[in-house]
Parts: structure tokens; sequence; C-alpha cells
């Protein structure tokens, strides 16, 4: 019985694991653009992110755009919750960034990860997305700048998950995302020190 019952449970991880990885490749911004008649490669930094997507075709779509990526890392991330082991939650979650990041449907060649890592934290840690969420919207108001802001808001997000005490393990996969999505934002870096950065 218990052996069935580990089996299960195996297969069952395996199974949320491969669909968190699949819902979050899915390339939204591309499809929206796509049925607009919009090449969102040929415009601005030609990312597949939301805020590529408010530079071809407004805010209404990118607001879209975000949401839908920001729920591709949440709904797996709330059905891991089922499980008690942090360990598992983490590892589904982090499946959706990374699927959003380097999704098989475009070439690996996705966002990066900052909607979706949003999602995943509105579901995880909704005080520390809270904090976030307003500490990223007086930036961009301020600055225009979702480039920098995306940065510190995830050197933020482990910082403040520790403070909250938080397990352990959300504070450590919090610090690799972070690093993986400021690598991602390398180009963006390199315009900003260039003083070539695209503002909102």
């Amino acid at each position: 019985m218990l052996v069935e019952l580990t089996t299960w449970l195996a297969i069952h991880h395996l199974a949320l694991g491969a669909l968190s990885f699949l819902s979050g490749s899915i390339p939204f911004s591309l499809l929206i653009s796509k049925a607009r008649g919009v090449n969102l490669r040929a415009v601005g930094s030609g990312n597949l992110g939301a805020t590529n997507v408010y530079r071809a075709m407004g805010f209404k779509a990118a607001l879209l755009v975000f949401s839908l990526d920001a729920i591709k890392g949440a709904i797996p991330t709330w059905i891991a919750l089922n499980n008690d082991s942090p360990t598992i939650h983490i590892i589904i979650a982090g499946l959706a960034i990374i699927g959003h990041s380097l999704s098989p449907f475009v070439k690996f060649k996705g966002g990066k990860g900052a909607a979706t890592g949003l999602g995943v934290l509105a579901v995880l840690a909704t005080d520390v997305f809270g904090v976030l969420f307003i500490v990223a919207a007086i930036l961009i108001a301020v600055t225009r700048y979702v480039a920098p802001t995306t940065i510190i808001c995830s050197l933020l997000a482990p910082i403040l998950l520790f403070l909250f005490d938080y397990p352990l393990p959300y504070v450590g996969f919090t610090s690799l995302i972070a690093l993986f999505i400021i690598y991602r934002h390398q180009t963006n870096i390199i315009r900003l020190i260039k003083g070539t950065e695209n503002r909102v």
C-alpha cells in the first residue's frame, strides 16, 4: 500500500511539473500580437514580454499579456500548495518560470520571467507580492524604467521572504530565480550603462 501511494505521488508530482512547464511555455504575447497583425520581434527590444507588448500595442494589450503570464505561474503553484512540502511548491513554481523564459514553442526564447514570477509570489507569499507590487508601481511611475525596477524587485523578493519568516526553501529558490531574471536582463543592463535603455 505504501509503495502504491509513493508511486502515485511521484506520478502526480511529475504530471504537475510537466503541466507547470508547458503552461508556463505558452507564449501569450506572441499569440496576441500575431492575432493583431503585429510582429513583436520587430518592435522595441524584440522581447516577448508585457513591456514590449505595451510599446507595440498599448496598455490594454500589455495588461492582458501581463495577467496571463502571471496566471501561468499562479495556477500550478496554487495546485502545488496541496502538498505539504515547500520544496515541491518551489519546484513546480520554478518550472512555470523556466517554461515562460525558455519556451520550446518559440525556440527556447521567451520572456524574462518577471510577470510569471509575480504570479508565483502572489500565491506563495501574498504579503511579499503586495509590497513588491507597490514598490514596482512607484519606481515605474517615477523613473519610467521597467528593467531596473524588475531587477530591484527581484533582489528585494528573497530579502522580504526571509524577513517575513517564510520557509528557507522559498528564500533560496527566490534567490536563484532573482539571479536568473537579472541574467535575462543583461542586454537591458548594457543599455542602461550606455544610456540607451527605452522608457515606457
